[in-house]
């Protein structure tokens, strides 16, 4: 007996992979919102493919994107204000590689979308290098802001 499995057309990953990128927008402090932009636009440009609900799920992604930027907002605000004081170098680093792995996130995100699914040890390994952005950025901003930087309050 031959099992075989359904593909995924590209649509329907991209609009998978937007969906999730959203969702841990607020864990990776806006890192992943570029990705999930990206591949929400691709998804509802794109018109053929898949079963129709892929439309449906880059607006959800959209949705996740803006819930995901309110939630990391006092934080980010914190570190964007601390970046504006003289001498505060960390606070500075910490946007700048947040920066470089949004980048990196857009690239490994469409990389594995326009990946053949057969291609599963690829496919994880860049699944792998998406979850080690998403974490590094979360531990550089804990550590950043339970290391001692001032309340929102303070800046006002």
């Amino acid at each position: 007996m031959v099992v075989t499995r359904r593909l995924k057309p590209f649509v329907e990953r991209e609009a998978t992979w937007a969906v999730a990128l959203a969702a841990l927008g607020f864990v990776s402090m806006y890192a992943t919102l570029p990705a999930a932009a990206y591949l929400g636009v691709k998804t509802i440009r794109r018109r053929r493919g898949g079963d129709g609900t892929e439309p449906a799920l880059a607006i959800l992604a959209f949705g996740f994107v803006w819930l995901s930027f309110l939630m990391a907002y006092p934080a980010m605000r914190v570190i964007v204000l601390a970046s504006e004081q003289p001498g505060a170098w960390v606070p500075r680093a910490f946007l700048g590689s947040v920066i470089t792995l949004a980048a990196v996130i857009v690239v490994l995100a469409r990389a594995v979308v326009e990946m053949h699914p057969e291609r599963w040890l690829a496919r994880r390994a860049v699944m792998a290098g998406i979850a080690l952005a998403v974490v590094a950025t979360f531990v550089q901003a804990m550590t950043l802001i339970l290391g001692g930087l001032p309340a929102w309050s303070n800046f006002s």
